[in-house]
């Protein structure tokens, strides 16, 4: 070989030619082009339809579950609402009950009262008598705004409403029956407030 055709194929500072260089350049180019081409047509419009399907699935099964954890905190919060009422509700039927308990030893003491009146009472006494039995009345009435119904005084005993301080021989009262009540029992609605003290036959 010549030097010229040395020359020709190697350049004289150790570069490779520009020529070289823009060869090389331009088919990987073209061959990025296809690569991608090939890629882009990789997919048919079914499979595409397919994919997109699938995705969708997975979204709708994303949303549902979200949808059901929604849906379970409302309902806890709910029902810890509902709790919170009927505690509050609760609180305030016994702090009820307690204030109307306290006033019933005022009842039973005017009560005791009246049944002891000495019969002739003065004139000038019928007054203070008379604004006793008003301050009774309006206890009763206080009482009864509350639902709280004084319980019957006689037939048969109910362990549930009376309390027996005493079961004796009674010929004028059936068995089982009560003979007389020493304390009022009253009752709350549906509830025993108090039960009554009394004597039953035997």
């Amino acid at each position: 070989m010549s030097k010229q055709e040395d020359a020709a194929v190697e350049p004289d500072n150790g570069q490779v030619p520009e020529e070289a260089v823009l060869e090389a350049e331009g088919s990987d180019a073209s061959g990025v082009s296809d690569s991608e081409e090939t890629e882009e047509r990789d997919e048919t419009p079914e499979e595409t339809i397919v994919r997109l399907q699938s995705e969708l699935e997975e979204a709708q099964v994303q949303a549902a579950s979200h949808l059901d954890k929604m849906q379970r905190t409302v309902a806890e919060y709910e029902n810890a609402g509902k709790r919170r009422e009927r505690q509050n509700e609760e609180r305030i039927k016994r702090a009820t009950e307690s204030m109307l308990r306290q006033l019933l030893p005022v009842l039973d003491d005017l009560e005791l009262a009246f049944q002891n009146v000495p019969k002739g009472v003065p004139g000038e006494d019928q007054a203070w008598l008379q604004g006793f039995e008003q301050i009774q009345q309006k206890l009763l009435e206080i009482l009864a705004s509350s639902e709280v119904e004084p319980l019957a005084k006689s037939g048969e005993f109910d362990p549930n409403q009376h309390e027996a301080i005493s079961n004796e021989p009674n010929e004028d009262v059936p068995s089982g029956h009560i003979i007389q009540t020493l304390r009022t029992g009253y009752r709350i609605q549906d509830r025993i407030l108090r039960p009554a003290l009394v004597r039953v036959a035997q």
